[in-house]
Protein backbone atom coordinates (compact mmCIF):
# COMPACT_ATOMS: atom_id res chain seq x y z
CA UNK A 1 0.00 0.00 0.00
CA UNK A 2 1.51 3.05 -0.98
CA UNK A 3 1.50 6.41 1.37
CA UNK A 4 0.99 9.53 -0.12
CA UNK A 5 4.80 11.13 -0.28
CA UNK A 6 6.56 8.32 -0.21
CA UNK A 7 7.72 6.65 -3.26
CA UNK A 8 9.39 3.82 -1.91
CA UNK A 9 7.02 2.06 1.27
CA UNK A 10 8.68 -1.11 0.38
CA UNK A 11 11.51 -0.60 2.00
CA UNK A 12 9.91 0.80 5.65
CA UNK A 13 9.97 -1.24 8.28
CA UNK A 14 6.09 -2.24 9.49
CA UNK A 15 6.46 0.47 12.90
CA UNK A 16 7.84 3.26 10.66
CA UNK A 17 4.79 2.28 8.45
CA UNK A 18 2.26 2.50 11.09
CA UNK A 19 3.91 5.62 12.10
CA UNK A 20 3.63 6.96 8.71
CA UNK A 21 -0.45 5.79 8.66
CA UNK A 22 -1.27 6.92 11.72
CA UNK A 23 -0.13 10.45 11.62
CA UNK A 24 -1.46 10.92 7.76
CA UNK A 25 -5.01 9.62 9.45
CA UNK A 26 -4.24 12.36 12.68
CA UNK A 27 -3.78 15.27 10.28
CA UNK A 28 -6.96 14.43 8.00
CA UNK A 29 -8.86 14.15 11.56
CA UNK A 30 -7.09 17.25 12.66
CA UNK A 31 -8.33 19.75 9.60
CA UNK A 32 -11.44 17.90 9.23
CA UNK A 33 -12.12 19.40 13.45
CA UNK A 34 -10.26 22.53 12.47
CA UNK A 35 -13.02 22.99 9.51
CA UNK A 36 -16.12 22.06 12.22
CA UNK A 37 -14.82 25.25 14.25
CA UNK A 38 -13.89 27.43 11.68
CA UNK A 39 -17.90 27.06 10.72
CA UNK A 40 -18.98 27.27 13.67
CA UNK A 41 -16.48 30.10 14.86
CA UNK A 42 -17.96 31.90 11.48
CA UNK A 43 -21.35 31.23 12.64
CA UNK A 44 -20.91 32.85 16.02
CA UNK A 45 -19.01 35.67 14.79
CA UNK A 46 -21.66 36.65 12.48
CA UNK A 47 -23.88 37.10 15.53
CA UNK A 48 -21.33 39.04 17.11
CA UNK A 49 -21.25 41.30 14.85
CA UNK A 50 -24.89 41.73 14.44
CA UNK A 51 -25.25 42.78 17.68
CA UNK A 52 -22.03 44.81 18.53
CA UNK A 53 -21.64 46.63 14.84
CA UNK A 54 -18.62 47.59 13.30
CA UNK A 55 -16.31 48.50 15.57
CA UNK A 56 -13.61 47.52 18.24
CA UNK A 57 -14.13 44.69 21.12
CA UNK A 58 -12.57 43.10 23.65
CA UNK A 59 -12.84 38.95 23.41
CA UNK A 60 -12.33 36.76 26.60
CA UNK A 61 -12.96 32.71 26.08
CA UNK A 62 -14.18 30.62 28.57
CA UNK A 63 -14.64 26.82 27.82
CA UNK A 64 -16.76 25.09 29.89
CA UNK A 65 -17.65 22.36 27.84
CA UNK A 66 -15.94 18.91 26.67
CA UNK A 67 -14.14 21.07 23.76
CA UNK A 68 -10.05 20.18 24.33
CA UNK A 69 -8.44 22.97 25.49
CA UNK A 70 -5.88 22.92 22.64
CA UNK A 71 -8.55 23.57 20.55
CA UNK A 72 -9.30 27.02 21.98
CA UNK A 73 -6.58 28.75 20.57
CA UNK A 74 -7.71 27.55 16.93
CA UNK A 75 -11.16 29.00 18.10
CA UNK A 76 -10.22 32.49 19.18
CA UNK A 77 -8.20 32.60 16.10
CA UNK A 78 -11.05 31.83 14.09
CA UNK A 79 -13.24 34.12 15.63
CA UNK A 80 -11.11 36.81 14.96
CA UNK A 81 -10.57 36.14 11.81
CA UNK A 82 -14.17 36.18 11.05
CA UNK A 83 -14.60 38.98 13.00
CA UNK A 84 -12.33 41.21 10.98
CA UNK A 85 -14.41 40.39 8.18
CA UNK A 86 -17.42 41.76 9.65
CA UNK A 87 -15.85 45.02 10.13
CA UNK A 88 -15.28 44.08 14.18
CA UNK A 89 -11.16 44.78 15.35
CA UNK A 90 -10.43 42.87 18.40
CA UNK A 91 -8.37 45.09 20.96
CA UNK A 92 -6.59 44.32 24.20
CA UNK A 93 -7.80 46.94 25.93
CA UNK A 94 -10.05 50.48 24.91
CA UNK A 95 -12.02 48.78 23.11
CA UNK A 96 -15.99 49.38 21.93
CA UNK A 97 -17.34 46.81 23.30
CA UNK A 98 -16.70 43.64 25.58
CA UNK A 99 -17.30 40.34 24.18
CA UNK A 100 -17.53 37.32 26.63
CA UNK A 101 -17.80 34.38 24.98
CA UNK A 102 -18.16 31.05 26.55
CA UNK A 103 -17.67 27.45 25.38
CA UNK A 104 -20.70 25.39 27.29
CA UNK A 105 -22.63 22.63 26.46
CA UNK A 106 -26.19 20.90 27.78
CA UNK A 107 -27.68 17.45 27.58
CA UNK A 108 -28.51 18.61 23.47
CA UNK A 109 -25.07 19.46 22.88
CA UNK A 110 -22.14 21.91 22.71
CA UNK A 111 -23.37 25.61 23.60
CA UNK A 112 -21.60 28.27 22.70
CA UNK A 113 -22.58 32.18 24.49
CA UNK A 114 -21.51 35.18 23.26
CA UNK A 115 -22.11 38.20 25.61
CA UNK A 116 -21.56 41.73 24.11
CA UNK A 117 -21.62 44.23 26.38
CA UNK A 118 -21.71 48.23 25.46
CA UNK A 119 -21.81 50.23 28.78
CA UNK A 120 -24.50 48.90 31.41
CA UNK A 121 -26.60 46.87 28.22
CA UNK A 122 -25.95 43.24 28.09
CA UNK A 123 -27.23 41.48 24.57
CA UNK A 124 -26.50 37.68 24.51
CA UNK A 125 -26.36 35.14 21.47
CA UNK A 126 -26.30 31.66 21.44
CA UNK A 127 -25.20 29.00 18.64
CA UNK A 128 -26.03 25.40 19.52
CA UNK A 129 -23.61 22.78 18.15
CA UNK A 130 -24.22 18.87 17.77
CA UNK A 131 -21.50 17.36 19.47
CA UNK A 132 -20.45 15.93 23.38
CA UNK A 133 -23.63 16.01 25.49
CA UNK A 134 -23.73 16.11 29.54
CA UNK A 135 -23.60 12.63 30.63
CA UNK A 136 -25.93 10.86 33.66
CA UNK A 137 -29.20 11.70 31.10
CA UNK A 138 -30.85 10.52 28.19
CA UNK A 139 -33.42 12.87 28.15
CA UNK A 140 -33.18 16.02 25.90
CA UNK A 141 -32.86 19.64 27.65
CA UNK A 142 -35.46 22.34 26.38
CA UNK A 143 -34.61 25.94 25.82
CA UNK A 144 -35.45 28.16 29.00
CA UNK A 145 -36.83 31.20 28.79
CA UNK A 146 -37.95 33.75 32.17
CA UNK A 147 -41.05 35.43 31.92
CA UNK A 148 -42.16 38.27 33.93
CA UNK A 149 -45.71 39.43 35.05
CA UNK A 150 -46.77 42.44 36.87
CA UNK A 151 -47.71 42.01 40.35
CA UNK A 152 -47.93 45.74 42.29
CA UNK A 153 -46.53 49.18 41.49
CA UNK A 154 -46.17 51.98 44.53
CA UNK A 155 -43.69 55.07 45.24
CA UNK A 156 -42.63 53.28 48.62
CA UNK A 157 -40.09 50.88 48.42
CA UNK A 158 -41.47 47.34 48.12
CA UNK A 159 -39.54 45.05 49.95
CA UNK A 160 -41.23 41.54 49.44
CA UNK A 161 -44.21 40.36 47.86
CA UNK A 162 -46.47 37.39 48.62
CA UNK A 163 -49.32 36.01 46.74
CA UNK A 164 -51.13 33.31 48.86
CA UNK A 165 -54.65 31.91 49.11
CA UNK A 166 -56.28 29.32 46.47
CA UNK A 167 -56.63 29.60 42.89
CA UNK A 168 -60.56 30.44 43.39
CA UNK A 169 -59.56 33.25 46.22
CA UNK A 170 -56.30 34.98 45.36
CA UNK A 171 -54.83 37.40 48.01
CA UNK A 172 -51.77 39.29 47.60
CA UNK A 173 -49.58 40.77 51.21
CA UNK A 174 -47.41 43.84 49.86
CA UNK A 175 -44.37 44.12 52.70
CA UNK A 176 -42.83 48.08 52.32
CA UNK A 177 -40.57 49.74 55.18
CA UNK A 178 -44.03 51.21 56.93
CA UNK A 179 -47.00 48.82 56.02
CA UNK A 180 -48.01 45.60 55.22
CA UNK A 181 -50.73 45.58 52.53
CA UNK A 182 -53.23 43.18 51.62
CA UNK A 183 -55.37 43.18 48.00
CA UNK A 184 -57.66 40.94 46.94
CA UNK A 185 -57.99 39.69 43.18
CA UNK A 186 -61.29 41.22 41.73
CA UNK A 187 -62.37 41.39 38.15
CA UNK A 188 -58.38 40.44 37.09
CA UNK A 189 -57.17 43.25 39.12
CA UNK A 190 -55.76 43.62 42.20
CA UNK A 191 -58.03 45.98 45.04
CA UNK A 192 -56.66 47.28 48.21
CA UNK A 193 -58.53 45.35 51.29
CA UNK A 194 -56.22 46.22 54.62
CA UNK A 195 -53.17 48.13 55.22
CA UNK A 196 -51.16 47.61 58.94
CA UNK A 197 -48.85 50.27 60.03
CA UNK A 198 -45.39 48.93 61.08
CA UNK A 199 -44.54 50.16 64.58
CA UNK A 200 -40.48 50.83 64.06
CA UNK A 201 -38.63 50.94 67.87
CA UNK A 202 -35.82 51.54 66.13
CA UNK A 203 -34.40 53.29 62.62
CA UNK A 204 -34.59 50.84 59.97
CA UNK A 205 -31.09 51.13 57.95
CA UNK A 206 -30.65 52.42 54.45
CA UNK A 207 -30.99 50.01 52.23
CA UNK A 208 -33.65 48.10 54.29
CA UNK A 209 -34.56 44.28 53.37
CA UNK A 210 -37.99 42.37 54.48
CA UNK A 211 -39.31 39.13 53.66
CA UNK A 212 -42.24 37.44 53.61
CA UNK A 213 -43.03 33.75 54.95
CA UNK A 214 -46.11 31.69 54.98
CA UNK A 215 -46.99 29.63 58.02
CA UNK A 216 -48.09 26.51 58.31
CA UNK A 217 -50.79 27.64 61.65
CA UNK A 218 -51.03 31.11 60.47
CA UNK A 219 -50.73 33.52 57.63
CA UNK A 220 -47.75 34.41 57.25
CA UNK A 221 -44.60 36.07 59.32
CA UNK A 222 -43.09 39.60 57.60
CA UNK A 223 -39.31 40.06 58.66
CA UNK A 224 -37.75 43.26 58.98
CA UNK A 225 -34.28 44.44 60.51
CA UNK A 226 -34.95 43.61 64.26
CA UNK A 227 -38.33 43.26 63.93
CA UNK A 228 -41.18 40.29 63.06
CA UNK A 229 -44.65 40.78 62.55
CA UNK A 230 -46.82 37.81 62.61
CA UNK A 231 -50.22 37.85 60.60
CA UNK A 232 -52.80 35.44 61.77
CA UNK A 233 -57.09 35.73 60.91
CA UNK A 234 -59.90 35.05 62.56
CA UNK A 235 -62.09 32.20 61.28
CA UNK A 236 -62.21 32.09 57.64
CA UNK A 237 -61.93 35.65 57.23
CA UNK A 238 -58.83 37.30 55.53
CA UNK A 239 -59.34 40.18 57.73
CA UNK A 240 -55.28 40.12 59.15
CA UNK A 241 -54.48 40.38 62.69
CA UNK A 242 -51.35 41.84 62.97
CA UNK A 243 -48.57 41.97 65.88
CA UNK A 244 -45.29 42.77 65.27
CA UNK A 245 -42.14 42.45 68.02
CA UNK A 246 -38.57 43.19 68.61
CA UNK A 247 -36.84 40.72 67.59
CA UNK A 248 -33.31 39.03 66.05
CA UNK A 249 -34.51 35.28 65.46
CA UNK A 250 -33.29 34.41 61.62
CA UNK A 251 -34.71 34.49 58.86
CA UNK A 252 -35.79 31.29 56.95
CA UNK A 253 -34.33 30.64 54.03
CA UNK A 254 -35.49 27.04 52.55
CA UNK A 255 -34.42 24.40 54.92
CA UNK A 256 -31.67 27.00 56.84
CA UNK A 257 -32.47 29.92 59.29
CA UNK A 258 -29.74 32.76 58.72
CA UNK A 259 -29.27 35.58 61.24
CA UNK A 260 -29.76 38.83 59.66
CA UNK A 261 -27.26 42.06 60.37
CA UNK A 262 -30.19 44.63 61.46
CA UNK A 263 -27.57 47.55 60.94
CA UNK A 264 -26.68 46.60 57.46
CA UNK A 265 -28.26 44.38 54.72
CA UNK A 266 -26.85 41.52 54.82
CA UNK A 267 -26.67 37.88 56.78
CA UNK A 268 -24.29 37.35 59.42
CA UNK A 269 -23.18 34.06 57.80
CA UNK A 270 -24.93 32.45 60.95
CA UNK A 271 -27.06 29.44 59.99
CA UNK A 272 -29.46 26.94 61.29
CA UNK A 273 -29.01 23.89 61.92
CA UNK A 274 -25.76 25.11 59.62
CA UNK A 275 -23.02 23.16 58.09
CA UNK A 276 -19.63 21.74 58.56
CA UNK A 277 -18.05 25.02 57.21
CA UNK A 278 -18.43 28.85 59.05
CA UNK A 279 -19.96 30.83 56.15
CA UNK A 280 -19.20 34.42 55.20
CA UNK A 281 -21.12 36.90 55.59
CA UNK A 282 -23.75 37.28 52.64
CA UNK A 283 -26.58 39.28 50.80
CA UNK A 284 -28.69 36.52 49.47
CA UNK A 285 -29.11 32.49 49.23
CA UNK A 286 -30.57 29.74 47.10
CA UNK A 287 -31.23 26.38 47.56
CA UNK A 288 -31.13 23.70 44.95
CA UNK A 289 -33.47 20.51 45.28
CA UNK A 290 -33.85 17.18 42.92
CA UNK A 291 -30.14 17.00 43.42
CA UNK A 292 -28.33 13.81 44.85
CA UNK A 293 -28.63 16.01 47.86
CA UNK A 294 -29.50 19.22 48.79
CA UNK A 295 -27.29 21.73 47.72
CA UNK A 296 -27.02 25.53 49.17
CA UNK A 297 -25.34 28.22 47.14
CA UNK A 298 -24.74 31.96 48.60
CA UNK A 299 -23.42 35.26 47.23
CA UNK A 300 -20.66 36.89 49.76
CA UNK A 301 -20.34 40.29 50.30
CA UNK A 302 -17.03 39.94 48.47
CA UNK A 303 -19.09 39.69 45.45
CA UNK A 304 -18.26 35.41 45.49
CA UNK A 305 -20.77 32.70 45.32
CA UNK A 306 -20.02 29.25 47.17
CA UNK A 307 -21.92 26.14 46.69
CA UNK A 308 -22.21 23.89 50.02
CA UNK A 309 -23.10 20.08 48.87
CA UNK A 310 -22.92 17.89 52.11
CA UNK A 311 -19.63 18.59 53.60
CA UNK A 312 -17.91 20.07 50.57
CA UNK A 313 -17.70 23.95 49.98
CA UNK A 314 -16.31 25.70 46.49
CA UNK A 315 -16.80 28.84 44.68
CA UNK A 316 -19.00 29.02 41.83
CA UNK A 317 -17.42 28.56 38.58
CA UNK A 318 -18.97 31.09 35.78
CA UNK A 319 -20.44 32.91 38.35
CA UNK A 320 -18.40 36.05 38.07
CA UNK A 321 -20.85 38.52 36.47
CA UNK A 322 -23.66 37.51 39.06
CA UNK A 323 -25.30 40.25 40.75
CA UNK A 324 -25.77 40.14 44.78
CA UNK A 325 -29.25 38.86 44.48
CA UNK A 326 -29.90 35.32 43.74
CA UNK A 327 -32.65 33.11 44.35
CA UNK A 328 -34.12 29.33 42.68
CA UNK A 329 -37.10 28.35 40.86
CA UNK A 330 -38.48 24.78 40.20
CA UNK A 331 -39.21 24.38 36.69
CA UNK A 332 -39.87 21.42 34.33
CA UNK A 333 -36.70 22.81 32.29
CA UNK A 334 -33.60 20.74 32.51
CA UNK A 335 -32.52 19.68 35.91
CA UNK A 336 -35.74 21.01 37.25
CA UNK A 337 -34.62 23.75 39.27
CA UNK A 338 -32.69 27.08 38.14
CA UNK A 339 -31.13 29.88 39.99
CA UNK A 340 -31.83 33.41 38.35
CA UNK A 341 -29.01 35.76 39.15
CA UNK A 342 -29.42 39.55 38.77
CA UNK A 343 -26.73 41.42 36.92
CA UNK A 344 -23.03 42.58 38.44
CA UNK A 345 -23.05 46.16 39.32
CA UNK A 346 -25.71 48.57 40.00
CA UNK A 347 -26.60 48.60 36.41
CA UNK A 348 -29.80 51.64 35.31
CA UNK A 349 -30.92 48.46 33.08
CA UNK A 350 -30.96 45.61 35.26
CA UNK A 351 -31.62 42.00 34.47
CA UNK A 352 -32.07 38.13 35.50
CA UNK A 353 -30.88 35.27 34.07
CA UNK A 354 -31.33 31.65 34.15
CA UNK A 355 -28.12 28.89 35.14
CA UNK A 356 -28.05 25.47 35.43
CA UNK A 357 -25.44 24.19 38.55
CA UNK A 358 -23.30 21.32 37.16
CA UNK A 359 -21.05 20.12 39.90
CA UNK A 360 -19.43 23.68 40.95
CA UNK A 361 -19.69 25.59 37.35
CA UNK A 362 -22.83 27.79 36.15
CA UNK A 363 -23.56 27.31 32.78
CA UNK A 364 -26.22 30.04 31.32
CA UNK A 365 -29.49 28.66 29.91
CA UNK A 366 -31.54 31.46 29.05
CA UNK A 367 -31.32 34.65 27.88
CA UNK A 368 -31.39 37.64 29.82
CA UNK A 369 -34.36 38.78 30.88
CA UNK A 370 -34.29 42.50 31.17
CA UNK A 371 -36.03 45.24 33.24
CA UNK A 372 -36.26 49.41 32.96
CA UNK A 373 -34.80 49.93 36.29
CA UNK A 374 -32.57 48.62 39.29
CA UNK A 375 -33.54 44.93 41.15
CA UNK A 376 -33.57 45.83 44.53
CA UNK A 377 -34.80 42.54 46.00
CA UNK A 378 -35.44 38.77 44.53
CA UNK A 379 -36.94 36.37 47.24
CA UNK A 380 -38.03 32.81 46.09
CA UNK A 381 -42.29 32.77 45.49
CA UNK A 382 -44.08 30.89 48.40
CA UNK A 383 -44.99 28.41 45.28
CA UNK A 384 -41.45 27.88 45.32
CA UNK A 385 -42.00 28.11 40.99
CA UNK A 386 -41.13 31.23 40.67
CA UNK A 387 -39.53 33.89 42.17
CA UNK A 388 -40.48 37.73 43.11
CA UNK A 389 -38.08 40.75 41.70
CA UNK A 390 -38.46 44.10 43.01
CA UNK A 391 -37.49 46.95 40.76
CA UNK A 392 -36.62 50.72 40.97
CA UNK A 393 -37.90 52.74 38.36
CA UNK A 394 -35.21 55.19 37.36
CA UNK A 395 -38.51 57.71 36.55
CA UNK A 396 -40.31 59.23 39.83
CA UNK A 397 -38.85 56.81 42.18
CA UNK A 398 -41.71 53.93 41.14
CA UNK A 399 -41.58 50.40 42.68
CA UNK A 400 -42.57 47.61 40.72
CA UNK A 401 -42.96 44.16 41.78
CA UNK A 402 -42.66 40.93 39.12
CA UNK A 403 -43.31 37.27 39.30
CA UNK A 404 -40.83 35.67 37.07
CA UNK A 405 -41.55 32.41 36.13
CA UNK A 406 -39.21 29.87 34.17
CA UNK A 407 -40.66 28.22 30.55
CA UNK A 408 -39.28 25.89 28.58
CA UNK A 409 -39.02 26.16 24.90
CA UNK A 410 -38.71 23.28 22.62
Amino acid sequence: MKIPGYNSPQRMTFPNWLLSWTLALFCISSAHALNDWDSASADLARQIAALSGPGTITLVISNRSSVANDDVPAIRRALERELRSAGVVVRQKDADSEVRVTLSQNMQGWLWVAEVQEGSETKVTMLPLPGATVSGTTTSAPAIALQANLLHAQSEPILDVAVLGSAAEQHMIVLDPQHIRSYTLQGGSWQPAQSYDIPAARPFPRDVRGRIVPAADHLFDAYLPGLVCTAARPGESWTMNITCIDSDDPWPLGSQKAFYNAGRDFFTGVVLPGFGPRLSPFYSAAELAGRSSTAFLFADVNAQVHILEGSSHRLVVGARDWGSDIAAARSQCGSGTQVLASAAGWPATDSLRAYEISGREATPVSAPLSFDGTITALWPASNAASVIAVVRKPQGLRYEAYSVTVACSH
